[in-house]
């Protein structure tokens, strides 16, 4: 038996298993509109969750998600990804850092990263979050709770 080598049939069976034979031409491109009023529609914020997380979209620089908050987002920080966000329904206390900011409808927050962040929504709110880079669910490093100056 022959080592370092791999025979052709077996070559291309793994190439098609990884997609790789597959023309570009019949791979559906991810959708460049998302629709927001029916992302909310087809994910509510179900009874007894605090929050919810969908992704919207991904690209090479950054990902778009709609997280949904009911009472709170515990205060955390990103090690490598900044985050913006911006206040689609509801109202709350925006906290940055020792800053806490009221925030309503329209609001748009800039998180660095490495900055402490939470959120204390005044009833369910609804926002687009956009990470740069694309998040992968494993940077949000939890801490205890700053406190705040007005």
């Amino acid at each position: 038996m022959k080592t370092g080598r791999i025979g052709p049939a077996l070559a291309a069976g793994l190439l098609l298993m990884m997609g790789a034979g597959a023309p570009r031409a019949q791979q559906e491109p991810p959708s460049a509109v998302v629709r927001l009023d029916e992302i909310l529609k087809a994910h509510p914020l179900k009874e007894g969750d605090n929050q919810t997380s969908v992704e919207l979209m991904r690209g090479e620089g950054v990902s778009a998600h709609l997280l949904q908050v009911r009472s709170r987002v515990r205060p955390h920080y990103h090690k490598e990804h900044s985050e913006t966000v911006y206040l689609l329904e509801g109202s709350g206390i925006f906290i940055l850092g020792d800053r806490a900011y009221p925030v309503k409808v329209g609001s748009l927050m800039m998180i660095p990263k490495g900055v402490i962040h939470s959120f204390e929504a005044k009833q369910p709110t609804s926002v687009l979050s956009i990470f740069d880079p694309p998040f992968d669910g494993t940077d949000r490093i939890f801490v205890d709770e700053p406190t705040p100056s007005p």
